[in-house]
C-alpha cells in the first residue's frame, strides 16, 4: 500500500511539470518612458535571464506577445525593455501581483494551456477603452501552404493577406493578436495561404461552429479578452485536432464538345472548395475536348458545377429538364450533386458541358415520360414506390454515383422498398413502365 501511495505522489507531482503552451500580451501604449528597440517577458521559467525571451509586434500597432512552453503550474514574472534595460514598476497587493521580500511581480497559475489576459505596460487590465483578441488554430492535420496561415473574413478582418498568423515555435499551432475596441465583434475564418479568391479557407459546412451563408466562424461582442484555440476546419476549443477523417479520391470528367463560348482555363467549384472559381482547375491531358480532376474528398453528400475563369462563366442547369437527373435545387440555386462513400475511390460519369448526359445522348429518354410518386421522403426504413396506374412497373434504386443498390418488380403499379442497412444518403428512384418511365430522388435517413 505505502508503495502504491508513493507511485501516486510521483505521478501527481509529474502532472504539474506537464508542458503547457502560454501566450504573454502586453500592451506598450501606456509607456512614456526612453525609448526601446524590444519588449522582454522574465520570470522563474528562465531565472529573470533579461533577453531570454522576447515578444513581437508583427501588426506594428504596440501590442507586444509570445507563446512559450512553461512546465510549472505557476509562475511570478514581469515585462522589461532591452533586457533589463528599462522594467515594469508594480504596485504591490494590486489584483494580477506577488511581493516576496521587496520585490512585487506578475503571478500567474497555469491551468493547461494558457492565452493570459492583455494588459497595459505597469497595469494588471488593458488599456482605456480596448481589448484583446487572440486566435490560435492547429493546423496538424494539415499541409501548410508555403505563403503561411491566415485570418480573414467578416466585417472586421479584412481580406485573404490582411493578418498572417505567427507560428507557435516547437508546435503546429498559429497565433494572431489583435487590439480592438470594446463591443467590437466579427465573423473571421482561417486560410491555408494568402488566396484572394477565398479557395484555400477552412471548410466548416454542417459543423456546429459554422455561421452566416459563408459557413465562418463567429464571436460575441468584445466585452472582455477573446480567446480561441481551436482547429484547422474543426470546432474544438482546446487547440486539439480530431484524428483525420478518411478521404475519398473523386475524380469529375466533364466533355465540352460542342461549346460555341471560349476559355482559357474549366474549374469544378463545389461545397469542398467554398465554391471557389480556381481553387481546381481541370485539364484535357488526352486532347479529346474531356477536361478531368481528381480530388480527395470526405465522405457525404456534394453540390458543385463546372465553371470557366473564376466565375466568368458557368454552367446553367434546369430542373425541370433532364438536368433534374444529377441535380439538386435548393431556393433558385440548381447544382450537380452526388454522393462520396467512404472507402470508395470514384470516377464519375463523363458528361456534357452544362447537361447529366453524355454528349449527343437522347434527352427526351431520361425525362420523365409517366407520373410515379416516391413517399415518405426522407424514408426510414422504407419508401413505396406509387405509379398512379394498376401496372407493372420495375423500380430501379441507384446510389448518385450510378451504383445500383436495389431493384424490384411490381404488377400493379405499387412497391415497398425496405431500407434498412442502407447508407444515409440521397439515392435516384427509376420507375420503368409499358408507358415510360420516371426518375425521382428519395433521401434515405
Amino acid at each position: 500500500m505505502k508503495q502504491l501511495l508513493t507511485l501516486v505522489a510521483v505521478l501527481s507531482a509529474f502532472a504539474g511539470f506537464a508542458q503547457k503552451q502560454v501566450t504573454f500580451i502586453v500592451d506598450m501604449r501606456g509607456y512614456t518612458g526612453a525609448t526601446y528597440t524590444g519588449v522582454f517577458v522574465n520570470g522563474t521559467w528562465n531565472n529573470w535571464c533579461g533577453s531570454c525571451n522576447p515578444l513581437t509586434d508583427p501588426e506594428n500597432d504596440s501590442v507586444w506577445t509570445t507563446t512559450l512552453p512553461l512546465t510549472a503550474d505557476s509562475v511570478e514574472y514581469k515585462f522589461t525593455l532591452d533586457g533589463w534595460s528599462g522594467q515594469e514598476n508594480l504596485t504591490a497587493g494590486s489584483a494580477c501581483t506577488k511581493t516576496t521580500g521587496t520585490f512585487t511581480n506578475r503571478f500567474a497559475r497555469l491551468n493547461g494551456d494558457t492565452i493570459l489576459t492583455g494588459v497595459c505596460w505597469q497595469s494588471c487590465v488593458s488599456c482605456t477603452g480596448v481589448k484583446y483578441a487572440t486566435w490560435q488554430v492547429n493546423m496538424a492535420n494539415q499541409t501548410v501552404d508555403t505563403t503561411g496561415v491566415y485570418i480573414a473574413g467578416g466585417t472586421g478582418m479584412g481580406v485573404p493577406g490582411n493578418h498572417k498568423m505567427a507560428l507557435i515555435a516547437g508546435t503546429t499551432r498559429y497565433t494572431k493578436t489583435l487590439r480592438k475596441p470594446i463591443g467590437w465583434s466579427s465573423d473571421f475564418t482561417f486560410l491555408n495561404g494568402n488566396c484572394p479568391s477565398w479557395g484555400c479557407k477552412e471548410n466548416l459546412a454542417g459543423k456546429p461552429c459554422a455561421v452566416g451563408p459563408w459557413n465562418d466562424r463567429g464571436m460575441t461582442a468584445l466585452n472582455s479578452d477573446f480567446r480561441l484555440r481551436t482547429c484547422f476546419g474543426e470546432c474544438t476549443t482546446d487547440g486539439s485536432c480530431p484524428t483525420p477523417a478518411t478521404t475519398q479520391n473523386i475524380t469529375f470528367q466533364v466533355d465540352m464538345t460542342g461549346l460555341t463560348s471560349t476559355f482559357t482555363n474549366l474549374y469544378v467549384s463545389g461545397q469542398f472548395n467554398n465554391w471557389s472559381g480556381n481553387a481546381n482547375q481541370m485539364t484535357d491531358p488526352n486532347n479529346d475536348n474531356v477536361y478531368t480532376v481528381t480530388i480527395p474528398l470526405l465522405s457525404g453528400q456534394w453540390e458543385y458545377k463546372f465553371s470557366m475563369d473564376n466565375w466568368a462563366s458557368s454552367e446553367q442547369l434546369a430542373p425541370n429538364s433532364s438536368d433534374s437527373l444529377c441535380t439538386k435545387t435548393t431556393g433558385g440555386f440548381t447544382n450537380r450533386v452526388f454522393q462520396s462513400v467512404s472507402g470508395q475511390n470514384t470516377t464519375l460519369p463523363v458528361v456534357c458541358y452544362a447537361s447529366c448526359l453524355a454528349c449527343g445522348a437522347d434527352a427526351s429518354l431520361a425525362e420523365g415520360l409517366i407520373s410515379a410518386r416516391v413517399f415518405p421522403n426522407p424514408a426510414q426504413g422504407y419508401f413505396v414506390v406509387e405509379s398512379g396506374v394498376a401496372e407493372a412497373i420495375r423500380v430501379e434504386v441507384t446510389t448518385l454515383t450510378g451504383q445500383v443498390v436495389h431493384v424490384a418488380e411490381a404488377a400493379n403499379g405499387i412497391a415497398r422498398i425496405g431500407t434498412e442497412g442502407w447508407a444515409p444518403a440521397v439515392y435516384f428512384v427509376r420507375t420503368v413502365s409499358d408507358r415510360g418511365q420516371n426518375i425521382a430522388r428519395v433521401t434515405v435517413q
